[in-house]
């Protein structure tokens, strides 16, 4: 018997912590910013949003959890969407863990793996080699090309339990496919609620490409290794974004687009928000009568509380 069609989850990642300020007057810095292309994106149909936080005087990242609730709670107020935090900040579990634990998310990200970011490539990407701030010449300079992402096996198992312990949905990001191997080993060794929550993080220099195969061998290795009780989302990065979506909804796979990921329409035209972003996917859906998830429906498949 075929197995009936579900709905795609559109997660929409608002701003991350690896484009900046410098590639687009778009990306949302301020407080005011974040809260309206996330309730604009909700309405437009994201189910997920997903957040970083930036320092609100120059766009650098941070995880203060000062500036994590001057948008947070009236995102919360003004729409229904899942919250789902980025939990990438930080030398430590708990460090990487500590705005989590004040904010309360419905979901926090596990980065499973460590691996080279090329941050350099980001700036290439994007088409900027000039940039406004100190701190983004330093993340995109020379000193980028010294950088690891560290996510040793004792963080990994540290923040699962962290968020074991305080009963919150973690979403597991996998940008290769030995990271799923990885994630193999620890939930072994734990009792994860179900479904597991796979994000397929792909086109970093680091990781594996965006390519269709890649995904659908990312995509068979998941399902092989954690059986059907699983929800798969697949989002690439940089200008490969949009199409790496599409690949996921026609495969079957929940999806994120988003100005973390890509600010970048085409050449020379910039996104201006993330609504513009989840309001072109979902063109691109419904041109293949691919149904979109509620924000209720996301709630009761992963298994999340009605708020």
């Amino acid at each position: 018997m075929a197995k009936s069609k579900k709905n795609v989850i559109i997660t929409c990642a608002v701003t991350g912590s690896t484009l900046s300020p410098s590639m687009s007057p778009y990306l949302p810095v301020t407080a005011e910013q974040m809260i309206t292309q996330s309730v604009d994106a909700a309405k437009a149909g994201a189910a997920i949003l997903h957040f970083h936080a930036r320092d609100p005087k120059d766009g650098r990242p941070t995880n203060d959890p000062a500036v994590w609730q001057t948008f947070l709670p009236p995102i919360r107020q003004q729409c229904d969407a899942v919250i789902n935090m980025s939990c990438s900040m930080g030398k430590t579990a708990e460090d990487r863990a500590s705005a989590a634990m004040v904010m309360r998310p419905e979901i926090a990200t596990v980065i499973v793996g460590s691996m080279n970011y090329g941050r350099f490539k980001k700036a290439q990407d994007q088409g900027i080699s000039e940039f406004q701030h100190e701190w983004e010449r330093e993340l995109y300079g020379p000193n980028s090309y010294h950088v690891v992402t560290d996510n040793t096996f004792y963080k990994i198992d540290r923040l699962i339990d962290i968020f074991l312990e305080q009963n919150i949905l973690m979403e597991f990001e996998c940008y290769d496919v030995g990271h799923l191997y990885i994630l193999e080993y620890h939930l072994k060794k734990k009792k994860l609620p179900r479904p597991i929550v796979v994000q397929f993080l792909t086109g970093i220099l680091g990781g594996i490409p965006s390519d269709i195969d890649h995904l659908l061998h990312m995509k068979r290795t998941t399902e092989r290794l954690f059986g059907e009780d699983v929800e798969i989302f697949t989002h690439g990065t940089g200008p490969d974004n949009m199409r790496a979506a599409a690949y996921g909804a026609l495969m079957g796979t929940n999806i994120r687009v988003g100005q973390e990921d890509n600010l970048t329409e085409r050449p020379g035209r910039l996104f201006r928000s993330n609504a513009e972003q989840v309001q072109k996917i979902r063109r691109i859906m419904e041109e293949f009568d691919i149904g979109i998830a509620t924000p209720a429906e996301a709630r009761q498949r992963l298994g999340l509380p009605t708020p």
